[in-house]
């Protein structure tokens, strides 16, 4: 039997695993997919380095999480812009860098492909873990780390209450799109004709960001560019045309790379609503002290609070078996 259970292998329950391995709590880690980090995928493709989910990140005073994880800010951020009082800051090589220094200090056994479908007490001190291939886990404590919809299921046989409470979350499905051209081939590219463009067709265009090589040296070859965008999902937009909306927008340049990202989940919604803070804190009263709810979806907005909460999620349950 593992003393915690972590469910939920993005940025969020990465971290969690991370603090237990600081504090020497043992733990097992299961995930539903093949692979780890959550919507953070960072793709690799003639010279370009894409990250099919957020990109530039709220930063907002140090990160000192990146100086244990061996990722030191001066080499592993670059800035590139001014936001509020702090800056958007990308990663050189990719958000997955931090997945990969978190993935690498994780010692304890890691469950890919398995999908949990409710959690419920044994007894006053033991929670049962059901998986949907019919196995049952006891542990001492639980990490929930999954989006909304997931940890709605999983929370039902524990708290109904709690659980009823996440039935509407609801997101904004976006498709991330990134291109890299050469220079030459997009010379006569103009971005606000573009959004006028893709506004003008009924494109259901999110964001469409374009970045230089000077920008971003270690992302973007020489003499090249990286055009960003994001194509809301609907009716008319779906993950299998997105390339071909950007081909017209770009007025068929050739292409020297591309990559594309669909998390569905990756933009909520919910936790903008003025009612959503008094809502978790329900939740979370509702939960016992040995199970933590956590992630983007709940509490944890920008990139360094999904980490934070993550450790501080694992020190709360472990103080708690």
């Amino acid at each position: 039997m593992s003393q915690i259970v972590v469910i939920g292998a993005g940025l969020t329950g990465l971290a969690a695993c991370y603090e237990l391995e600081q504090i020497g709590v043992d733990y097992r880690l299961i995930e539903v997919k093949p692979r780890l980090g959550g919507s953070i995928c960072t793709t690799h493709q003639n010279g370009f380095i894409f990250d099919d989910a957020a990109f530039a990140h709220e930063k907002y005073g140090a990160w000192p999480f990146l100086d244990a994880l061996e990722l030191p800010e001066s080499e592993t951020l670059r800035s590139v812009g001014i936001y509020r009082d702090g800056v958007l800051a990308v990663f050189k090589r990719g958000t997955g860098v931090l997945v990969e220094a978190l993935t690498a200090k994780i010692k304890h056994t890691i469950m890919r492909r398995m999908a949990v479908s409710s959690i419920g007490f044994i007894d006053d001190r033991r929670l049962g873990i059901c998986l949907e291939n019919g196995l049952m886990l006891e542990t001492k404590g639980a990490v929930v780390a999954v989006p909304a919809r997931y940890a709605m299921h999983m929370l039902h046989s524990l708290n109904m209450d709690a659980a009823l409470r996440l039935l509407d979350y609801e997101y904004d499905p976006t498709i991330r799109i990134s291109q890299g051209y050469h220079c030459r081939d997009l010379a006569a590219f103009d971005l606000d004709q573009a959004q006028a463009r893709a506004a003008r067709d009924g494109y259901p265009l999110k964001f469409l960001q374009l970045y230089r090589h000077e920008e971003l040296p270690e992302r973007i070859p020489p003499e090249h560019v990286m055009l960003r965008a994001g194509l809301r999902v609907g009716n008319t937009m779906k993950p299998a045309n997105v390339l071909n909306l950007m081909t017209k927008v770009v007025a068929n340049a050739p292409l020297a790379a591309s990559s594309v990202g669909w998390w569905p989940e990756g933009d909520p919604l919910t936790r903008y609503l003025p009612e959503h803070a008094a809502n978790m804190d329900a939740i979370e009263a509702m939960l016992p002290p040995n199970v933590a709810l956590v992630g983007s979806d709940y509490r944890a907005r920008r990139l360094n609070e999904q980490v934070e909460q993550g450790r501080a999620a694992a020190r709360l349950v472990a103080a708690n078996i």
